[in-house]
């Protein structure tokens, strides 16, 4: 199945505040409780509930993770041509390679803090689609040749080769299919190279003109054509490993595209084609990126650790085989995790990683895709009702009222248009619908009252009935908390919206069985569920009974006629609702729960152990 996530910046970006008279028959199963106490039970462990977690952390600071920061693919940013690397902390960088188990293997370095690598062709450095490095598709003063002239003999060390190199005008080490040559000057032609060449004859120096296979890369000094290194591996898969290096006690970071990161990075060009970029980072300092750009460091560090604990252990459950064939194990966008380094860490975020350091999201013994977006709008949704998938294999991925993301009062609602021809085409392809759309009805709601089935009719009055997963996935709606336009209401959509609330220990009222526990003759702790009755003076109440969306009161209509031939979807909330709301956690945290208990609440039945 396709999972995705939505990176928290795309919601923050809209939503600035938000940092801103007697029995009932048998018609119905009733639950009657003591109610031990508002909120998650303080007495709650960990082990309630999922079976039991790995009992001794197992170690992830050695842990290392390779991050495709620029590379191709369905869901790649695009590789790159010329990339920049400052080190402002350091003295330089070092160049190699990463072995088979991403240690890196030094080869030499240098102590240039501004350095950018470059594919070996003819490439100019200015400004191309913003961003000012080395392109082929521009023409400037500055221009690094493909064309080298290599000086005899080989090399046994980088400092040997480097030597050799330095006696000339332009000369640099290079690391040709494992062997250190001297190579001087770059050339964009080869009859600049052949005159080069006998200028050398003439004094004598023999030399052979050079290109690299289309696997070469160079370290060249920013804003120059100073060639620092060259590397080319002929195909063989290892790319150029540079690591910044780290002279004091400050830890080293290097800059890239105003982004920060930790660690080290890999240049290569798979298949002989522009370069992918991998930063090769340890996991914890991986974690604390994900939770940096995912959430803020402004953030209730509670809210944050919960995020930490989902980012490992959706780290673990992906596994390295969805990017393999480009070569790292995860990528840096909403298809895996959001992840722009430390650019945006800072003391919370960093707080949030050590004290959850190593733990992740288990569910009967074993790590659990704990996935997570930014808004729910209301309530989560079950896995099986928004991506299809077995809901017996993911029972922690159920669908719940959530009371404590709507106490923010995010302005998340939306809208979107579709004519009748792109419902048609996107939603109903394969319905032989031959007239256009008229109108369209909610006829189903899952358990939450999010749509589980929409039916579409024609100017023909022929019915189409499609569930709501394939109206969420096919017109990539921003939620799957949706309806359609015309509501009419002035307040948010009331998915749990209380028939009846109780007052608890005669202060605090409570509108639903969202955080309580009830407590059996033997003591044990059992968290509540839908379906909820309490006796109060004035008789029994159900908490947290609710209505669809789409009734009266909610932003949003189960039905709408086309209006100029086109239907709006509205709805609320950013993401796709299973586990954890990002804002949701957020709003727990303000109220004082702690991450067990914000996890517990948004993954059903699970633990927390070490990864």
């Amino acid at each position: 199945m396709n999972i995705y996530h939505y990176n928290i910046n795309a919601l923050k970006s809209q939503f600035s505040a938000a940092d801103r008279s007697g029995e009932m028959e048998n018609q119905m199963k009733r639950k009657f409780v003591q109610i031990a106490a508002l909120g998650l039970a303080a007495t709650l462990l960990l082990a309630s509930g999922g079976g039991k977690a790995s009992a001794a952390p197992a170690s992830t600071s050695d842990r290392i993770i390779r991050v495709g920061l620029h590379h191709d693919g369905a869901y790649g940013t695009g590789s790159v041509e010329g990339l920049n690397l400052l080190n402002e902390v350091g003295s330089g960088f070092r160049f190699g390679y990463y072995d088979g188990a991403s240690r890196f293997v030094e080869l030499g370095a240098t102590g240039q803090t501004a350095i950018s690598v470059v594919e070996t062709v003819n490439a100019c450095y200015g400004i191309y689609g913003g961003y000012s490095s080395y392109h082929t598709e521009i023409t400037t003063n500055v221009a690094v040749g493909e064309f080298h002239l290599q000086l005899p003999g080989a090399y046994g060390t980088f400092m040997e080769a480097q030597a050799a190199a330095s006696a000339y005008r332009g000369g640099f080490p290079a690391y040709i299919g494992g062997t250190f040559y001297a190579r001087v000057g770059n050339y964009t032609t080869r009859d600049g190279a052949v005159a080069a060449q006998n200028d050398l004859a003439a004094q004598g120096v023999l030399t052979e003109i050079k290109g690299t296979s289309s696997y070469g890369v160079n370290a060249v000094a920013t804003g120059t054509n100073n060639i620092l290194f060259q590397y080319d591996d002929l195909g063989q898969g290892t790319g150029l490993g540079v690591e910044p290096v780290q002279t004091g006690a400050e830890k080293c970071t290097t800059w890239s595209k105003s982004k920060l990161y930790n660690g080290g990075f890999r240049f290569e060009r798979i298949g002989g084609g522009k370069m992918t970029v991998v930063n090769i980072v340890s996991f914890e300092e991986y974690i604390e990126g994900v939770i940096a750009t995912e959430m803020s460091n402004s953030w209730p560090v509670e809210a944050l650790k919960a995020q930490a604990v989902a980012a490992r252990s959706y780290a673990v459950t992906l596994g390295t085989s969805t990017h393999s064939s480009t070569h790292f194990d995860i990528c840096n966008g909403p298809h895996c995790q959001a992840y722009d380094g430390q650019t945006n860490a800072g003391s919370n975020t960093r707080a949030a990683v050590e004290q959850t350091a190593g733990l992740g999201v288990f569910y009967n013994g074993k790590p659990a895709q704990s996935f997570y977006y930014s808004s729910n709008g209301g309530a989560s949704e079950s896995v099986s009702n928004v991506w299809g998938s077995n809901q017996s294999l993911y029972p922690y991925l159920a669908g719940k009222a959530d009371p404590y993301e709507p106490t923010l009062n995010l302005n998340n609602t939306w809208e979107r248009t579709f004519s009748s021809s792109e419902l048609i085409s996107r939603v109903l392809s394969g319905k032989n619908v031959s007239a256009p759309i008229v109108s369209a009805e909610i006829t189903a709601y899952t358990d939450v009252g999010n749509p589980l089935l929409i039916t579409f009719t024609d100017s023909a009055g022929k019915n189409f009935s499609v569930s709501g997963r394939s109206v969420y996935g096919n017109l990539g709606l921003p939620s799957f908390r949706f309806g359609f336009a015309g509501g009419g209401g002035t307040g948010q959509p009331a998915p749990s919206a209380p028939s009846g609330s109780v007052s608890v220990n005669g202060s605090t009222t409570v509108n639903g069985p969202a955080g309580l526990y009830a407590i059996d003759g033997n003591g044990t702790i059992t968290a509540l569920g839908s379906d909820v009755y309490v006796i109060t003076d004035s008789g029994t109440s159900q908490l947290g009974q609710g209505q669809n969306p789409g009734q009266s009161g909610g932003q949003w209509s189960g039905s709408m006629t086309a209006v100029n031939g086109s239907l709006t979807f509205a709805g609320r909330g950013w993401g796709h609702n299973i586990g954890l709301s990002q804002f949701g956690a957020k709003a727990m945290a303000e109220q004082g729960y702690n991450y067990q208990q914000i996890l517990q609440f948004y993954y059903t039945g699970i633990t927390v152990g070490y990864v």
